[in-house]
C-alpha cells in the first residue's frame, strides 16, 4: 500500500515535467529540436514507446512518433507527435517541423528550425473518485484544452561532433480546471551535444549530453555513452541527475531498420526498494535504405 501511495502523491508534487524524459533521447532529437528535420537521413520514420515504473498500476507511459524528410533547396520537413499519460492526465502534442540548412563546408552544416503546432491536454478527474462514494464532487469532471504554440532550434553538425539548442515551446500555457486543479505548460530549454571518436577500424565511442532547463525548476542533465561496433551495433549506458541509470542497445537489422531497447532504474533511496523499472523500445525506418547508426553528416546533394 505504501508503494502505491508514493506514486499517487508524487505527481501532485511535481511541476516541471510536461515533456517526457527519454533514455534514448539521442535517437529522437527532432521531438525537442525542429532543426533535426532532414538532418540525419533523407527520409526517416521513428517510433519510441516508454513504459515508466512498469510494475506500478497507472504509471506514466509515453509514445512518440517522428518523421523527417530532406527536401530540395536545403529545406527539411518533419512531423513530431507525442502522447503522455500520467494517472488521470493525458497530454498529446502534434507539431510540424521546418529546417533550413546553411552549409559551412563539405563536413559542417548549420540547421535552423521552427516548430508550429499544439498541445492537447485532457484530464479525467472522475478517476479520482472512490468507488464507495455515493456523492459526486462537482470539481471532478472531464476536462480538455488545446494550447497552440511555437518552437525553435538550431543544430551545428559535422562528421565528428554535433551541438544542439532548442526551445520546443516558446509560450507558457495554463490549464485552469475551475477551482479543483491548475496544470501549467512551462517553457523548456534544451542544450545538447555529442561526438564520435574512432578507436579503431571497428570501434567508435559516441558520448552525448542533454541539459534541460524548465522555468522555476533546477537544471537536469542526462549523459549517454554508446560504443559502436562494426557500424551496425551499439551498446552503452546513461545517467540522469534526477538519480537514475540506464542501459541501452541499438542494432541495425536491415539497411533500412534500426531497433533499440533501453532499461532504466532509479537510484534514489526512497525508490530503490520498490522494484520500479522503466523500459523503452525504439524503431527507426530509413525509407531510402540508408545504412549506419544515427549518421552524423547529411549526405551531399550528388549522392
Amino acid at each position: 500500500m505504501k508503494k502505491y501511495f508514493i506514486f499517487l502523491v508524487l505527481p501532485l508534487l511535481s511541476f516541471g515535467q510536461q515533456e517526457p524524459f527519454l533514455t534514448s533521447f539521442r535517437y529522437q532529437m527532432s521531438l525537442i529540436n525542429p532543426a533535426y528535420a532532414g538532418a540525419e537521413a533523407r527520409n526517416m520514420f521513428a517510433i519510441t514507446s516508454r513504459n515508466q515504473w512498469a510494475t506500478v498500476q497507472n504509471s506514466p507511459k509515453a509514445q512518440i512518433i517522428t518523421f523527417s524528410s530532406q527536401r530540395k533547396n536545403n529545406v527539411g520537413l518533419g512531423i513530431s507527435i507525442s502522447s503522455s499519460k500520467y494517472f488521470v492526465e493525458k497530454n498529446t502534442t502534434a507539431y510540424f517541423d521546418f529546417s533550413y540548412r546553411l552549409k559551412f563546408n563539405e563536413s559542417t552544416n548549420l540547421f535552423l528550425g521552427l516548430k508550429a503546432g499544439a498541445a492537447f491536454y485532457k484530464a479525467n478527474l472522475l478517476g479520482l473518485s472512490s468507488t464507495s462514494d455515493s456523492a459526486i464532487d462537482p470539481a471532478q469532471d472531464l476536462f480538455s484544452r488545446v494550447n497552440p504554440n511555437l518552437g525553435l532550434g538550431m543544430l551545428l553538425q559535422s562528421e565528428f561532433y554535433w551541438v544542439s539548442f532548442s526551445v520546443p515551446r516558446l509560450f507558457k500555457a495554463s490549464n485552469a480546471i475551475d477551482f479543483s486543479q491548475t496544470a501549467t505548460d512551462f517553457v523548456h530549454t534544451y542544450f545538447a551535444g555529442g561526438g564520435t571518436f574512432k578507436l579503431n577500424s571497428n570501434l567508435s565511442l559516441k558520448p552525448s549530453v542533454l541539459i534541460r532547463k524548465v522555468t522555476n525548476q533546477p537544471i537536469t542533465s542526462e549523459f549517454l555513452g554508446m560504443l559502436n561496433i562494426g557500424g551496425f551495433f551499439e551498446i552503452g549506458a546513461s545517467y540522469r541527475t534526477t538519480k537514475s541509470v540506464g542501459l541501452m542497445s541499438f542494432v541495425g537489422i536491415k539497411n533500412y531498420l534500426d531497433v533499440g531497447y533501453a532499461y532504466e532504474s532509479p537510484v534514489q533511496s526512497t525508490l530503490n526498494n520498490l522494484s520500479v523499472k522503466t523500459h523503452e523500445i525504439i524503431l527507426r525506418f530509413k525509407l531510402d535504405g540508408l545504412t549506419g547508426q544515427a549518421p552524423e553528416r547529411i549526405p551531399s546533394e550528388d549522392q
